[in-house]
C-alpha cells in the first residue's frame, strides 16, 4: 500500500475544512448536518471521519486556523519598521484588512458569514470561546503596545487610555466582517482599509 504523505494529509484536511466552511456560511452551524459536508467535500463519511469526528470539531478546526492567522498577523506589531518606529495603529489595522483578503481558508466572504454563528456558539462551547478569547486578546494586547508607541511619539493623544482605544481597531474589523456577511462583494475592503487607518491614526484630541 503506498504510503500518505503529510502533504496530502493536510491537502485533504483542508479540503473537509473548505468545504465545513461552505456549507456554514450557507446553512449556519446548526442547520449544516455533516452529511451536507460529505457532498460538499465530494468524499465518503468514512473519509470525512477519519479527520473529524464531528461539527464541532470541524467548527473548532476553523477557529483555530482563524486565530493562527490573527496571531499571525499581530506578530507584525512587534517588528519595527525600516526607519526603525512601530506601525502606527491605523497603518497596522490596514495591513491586517490587507492580509485578511489572502488568507487561504475559504473566501473572504464565507469567512465573514460565520462570524455572527461564532458569537453565539462560543458560549456553549468552552474550548472555542477560549481560543477566541486568546486570539482577540493578544491582538488587542498588539494594538494597546502600539498605541502607548504612538503616544510616545506625540502622535496620540496621551489622554486616552491604550487598553480602551485598543478596542477600536477590533470593533472596526468586526464591523467590516458584519457588513461582508450583508453585502458580499459591494464592500471595497481596499478602500475601507485606507478609511479606517485614516480614522485610526488622525484621531483628534479630547476636550479636557
Amino acid at each position: 500500500m503506498p504510503k500518505v504523505t503529510e502533504e496530502h494529509v493536510e491537502a485533504r484536511r483542508r479540503q473537509i475544512l473548505a468545504a465545513a466552511l461552505r456549507c456554514f456560511a450557507r446553512e449556519g452551524f446548526h442547520r449544516t448536518t455533516m452529511q451536507d459536508i460529505f457532498r460538499d467535500a465530494e468524499l465518503s463519511p468514512g473519509a470525512v471521519y477519519s479527520y473529524f469526528k464531528s461539527k464541532d470539531e470541524l467548527i473548532l478546526a476553523i477557529v483555530l486556523e482563524m486565530m493562527s492567522f490573527v496571531g499571525g498577523a499581530a506578530a507584525l506589531f512587534s517588528e519595527p519598521l525600516p526607519e526603525g518606529r512601530l506601525r502606527r495603529p491605523g497603518e497596522a489595522l490596514g495591513e491586517m484588512i490587507g492580509l485578511f483578503q489572502e488568507f487561504e481558508l475559504g473566501t473572504v466572504v464565507e469567512r465573514a458569514r460565520i462570524f455572527p454563528y461564532l458569537v453565539g456558539e462560543q458560549q456553549r462551547n468552552p474550548q472555542l470561546n477560549a481560543a477566541v478569547r486568546a486570539g482577540i486578546e493578544g491582538l488587542r494586547a498588539g494594538f494597546e503596545t502600539l498605541a502607548r508607541a504612538a503616544q510616545e511619539r506625540g502622535e496620540l493623544d496621551p489622554r486616552l487610555d491604550p487598553k480602551e482605544f485598543s478596542r477600536l481597531p477590533i470593533s472596526l474589523l468586526q464591523g467590516l466582517l458584519v457588513q461582508i456577511g450583508i453585502y458580499g462583494d459591494e464592500i471595497d475592503m481596499d478602500a475601507y482599509a485606507r478609511a479606517a487607518t485614516a480614522l485610526i491614526d488622525r484621531a483628534p484630541a479630547v476636550s479636557a
